[in-house]
């Protein structure tokens, strides 16, 4: 089983270095300072529980060639990145291409690029940030896999053998994971929940312990949560995983607990660093669901007022 993981970021390097120390054969496609950091050190995972260091060995390319026959290429990078390596990826010849990668506006680039029948989906239950090569990660778990669960799903929205293959190796590298039928659906329904509280956390610069102090933001984040659900289901998108559903429940029910989770080391590691260092991401993303919210014509004055968080700065926040 030969898996490569088609960029070096943290989600990347969380799957590649959990795959290796599982003992698969993992290949990573790096370029520049992580491409040097790699050859020099492997894959560093540091767990932020306990600090305890991991390092795996990975074999290492910076471009891919058309003859490169990989059981499973992972491509995980942000959407503004993706329109650069389709080309590349439909020269390839491996047959089962795993795009993970955020997206509201669907997948006909994609199949354009590397054809319906190579093409599966997934999206991670993890995070975490890169510091001086280490990767300081987590995994969803407990009672983070009530937000979500590391997901795949094909193209079609069959169960096949590739797919279940690939759940069940993630599965042993300690990374749980689960089917979905409708990818398409569950990650409109990822946008409409992160660009909320994505704004939400831009109003305090990425500061989760500060934006859990404020009420009223949390409220309001709630708000354009519910406001995005309305929208998706305006346009006929089912809420998906179905478990999401608890958040139709009154916002005062709500909110005290979005208080209390932003206010943990868990919202630091896996929502405020990561709006952090993919603001131009995040923009996309709103973009995508402002379409969305466009055709459905339905009222958004929470997600209006959050909107504004993100467009008083293009740039990254640093």
């Amino acid at each position: 089983m030969k898996i490569l993981i088609y960029g070096a970021g943290t989600i990347g390097s969380i799957f590649a270095g959990r795959l290796a120390l599982s003992g698969y054969d993992i290949t990573v496609l790096a370029r520049g300072t992580r491409l040097v950091e790699l050859k020099q050190n492997g894959v560093i995972l540091v767990n932020p529980g306990n600090n305890r260091e991991e390092i795996a060995k990975v074999n290492l390319i910076e471009h891919l060639l058309p003859d490169n026959i990989f059981d499973y290429i992972i491509v995980v990078m942000q959407k503004t990145q993706i329109g650069s390596v389709l080309p590349i990826l439909s020269q390839n010849i491996s047959k089962n291409i795993v795009f993970v990668v955020n997206t509201a506006s669907g997948y006909d680039e994609w199949v354009h690029a590397v054809g319906s029948d190579r093409l599966m989906l997934g999206f991670p239950s993890a995070g975490g940030e890169r510091v001086d090569g280490r990767v300081h990660y987590f995994i969803g778990k407990g009672f983070m896999r009530a937000f979500q669960s590391t997901t795949f799903s094909e193209y079609s929205g069959q169960k096949t053998e590739r797919l279940q293959k690939i759940v069940d190796i993630f599965n042993s590298a300690g990374i749980s994971s689960v089917v979905t039928s409708n990818m398409d659906m569950w990650q409109k329904t990822h946008v409409a929940m992160v660009t909320s509280i994505g704004n939400a956390l831009y109003k305090h610069n990425s500061n989760n312990f500060a934006l859990a102090k404020s009420y009223a933001d949390i409220k309001l984040m709630v708000l354009g949560i519910k406001e995005g659900f309305a929208v998706l289901t305006k346009l006929g998108i089912k809420i998906t995983p179905s478990k999401l559903h608890y958040l139709k429940l009154p916002v005062f029910m709500i909110a005290p607990i979005f208080k209390i989770i932003m206010g943990t080391k868990f919202a630091e590691t896996a929502m405020a660093k990561h709006t952090a260092a993919a603001k131009p991401e995040m923009i996309c993303l709103q973009e995508e669901f402002d379409m969305l919210i466009k055709k459905s014509n339905v009222a958004t004055p929470s997600i209006d007022k959050l909107r504004k968080n993100l467009s008083k700065d293009d740039s990254p926040i640093v």
